[in-house]
Parts: C-alpha cells; structure tokens; sequence
C-alpha cells in the first residue's frame, strides 16, 4: 500500500463496473423504486446495490481493510486501512434523472485520507487523486483553475435554497463573477479540474459525502475544508477552491 498510483486501475475498475449498475437503473424506470430512510433522504435499489458489489470486491481484494458505506455502515479489520464508499452521491439528482451524480471511494489510514475516487457514469468521467499522485481525469493529469480573485470566479452550490439561509453564503456569491447551483459530487469535480472556481456546501454533509474531497482537491493544487477553513467532517460542511481564493472566502465567512 505504500504506492497509490497502484490503486487507480483497481478504482477505475470497480468504479466503471459500479456505473455501469447505476446506469441500468438510471435507464430503466421500471425498476426505479424510491424509498426514504429516517433523515428523509433518498435511497434506490441501485444505491444498495452499487454499495454492495463494492464491498464484496473491495473485501476480495483487501481482506484485512475495514469498510465503511452510507447504505450497510462499517465492518471493521484490524488493518490501519478504511474504504469509504458513497454508491451514489447525488441521489436526488439520480433520482430527477439528473446526470450530475456519482460513485465516490475514499480510502484512510489510521483516519487519515489518502486517496480519492469520484466517477461520473452518465458521463464516462473519472477523477481520482492524492496528494501524492496528484489528480488525474481519465488519465490525464488536472489541476484547479489560477483565478486568483472572487471577482472573477466562477461558484458552485449544492442547494440555492442556501442563499436564503446563509447572509454569508450570499455575500460570496454577490461578489462572484458568475453562480450555478450544479451540486453534490459534480461540484467539487468541476473545481479540481478547473472548470469552476468555488464549491460551497453550507451543512448536511456525512463523513462519506466529502472523504474523497481532501486527496482529489489536494492533487489539484487546491484546498478543502469546513467553511471555517478546518477538517472537522462532523460539521458537514464543504468549500473548495484554489488556495488564493479558499482564502479570500474564508475571510468573507468568517467576517
């Protein structure tokens, strides 16, 4: 496990093959059920079983990695080692028949992480990267864009619904160049690959919704964190951006 760059067919493997489940679903409306869990989010058949073909393969393949998912929680091996799988980030979307969802996989060690993997089915898209490896899109090496002031950048947000809640999320986008409410996974590949500038996630965030996030942003050449510029993933919380402008909005937050 000291090599990362030996992971990436494997993710890129299991992650296609995982699509490929979430396509057959998103394909086919007969088979589209709906179900609310507790929190009164959304979870398909296909989330389930994406969820499940993963683990079964990530446990042939590392039998001694504990694992842990949004759908079956965590099963835990004495290794240093942890899979983080989120099957379909974006249910909402996938279930709008939005193609802007995706199979993400974080991996950890000793609680720290390592590596991400996000892939887009609908797309043919994914990004997987370290700060080891850097971050790399279908192979190709990819970066954060170089705008250096909001100005002129480019946000992203999950949920517009957040400019009503938020008079500091607000006060970023008055300032910006240019607001889209693209979301979930989607966002954060736009920024590492420098389509966007800004992604800005106010709250409701699980762990597994932004493992992949710090490796992929940090491959980049970007930076994420909590909106008060920190790791604590129980906030759930999310911003990233290139460091010139993580900083400049962090100010503008936290003001």
């Amino acid at each position: 496990m000291n090599d990362l760059l030996s992971l990436f067919s494997t993710l890129n493997e299991l992650s296609r093959k995982a699509g490929a489940i979430a396509k057959r679903y998103y394909n086919s409306p007969a088979q589209f059920e709906v179900e609310h869990k507790a929190d009164d989010s959304p979870v398909t058949k296909a989330d389930r079983e994406i969820e499940a073909f993963l683990r079964d393969e990530l446990t042939k393949r590392f039998p001694d990695h504990s694992i842990y998912g949004e759908e079956y929680g965590e099963t835990t091996k004495p290794s240093a080692y942890r899979w983080i799988i989120d099957p379909i980030d974006g249910t909402k979307s996938f279930v709008m028949r939005t193609p802007l969802f995706g199979t993400m996989i974080a991996l950890e060690r000793d609680g720290e992480l390592l590596l991400g993997s996000i892939y887009l089915p609908i797309q043919d898209q994914h990004l997987i990267g370290s700060a080891e490896t850097g971050t790399f899109l279908n192979g190709t090496p990819c970066s954060v864009s170089n705008t250096t002031t909001l100005s002129q950048a480019k946000v992203i947000l999950t949920d517009p619904m957040t400019l009503l809640e938020s008079d500091a999320v607000a006060t970023v986008c008055r300032n910006a160049r240019l607001v889209r409410a693209h979301g979930d996974c989607y966002g954060y590949f736009l920024v590492a690959t420098g389509r966007a500038d800004v992604m800005i996630e106010p709250g409701a965030l699980a762990y597994y919704d932004v493992a992949p996030m710090p490796p992929i942003l940090r491959g980049a050449g970007g930076v994420f964190s909590t909106l008060k510029g920190d790791l604590d993933f129980a906030s759930g919380q999310g911003l990233a951006a290139n460091p010139q402008l993580h900083a400049e909005i962090l100010q503008l937050l936290n003001s």
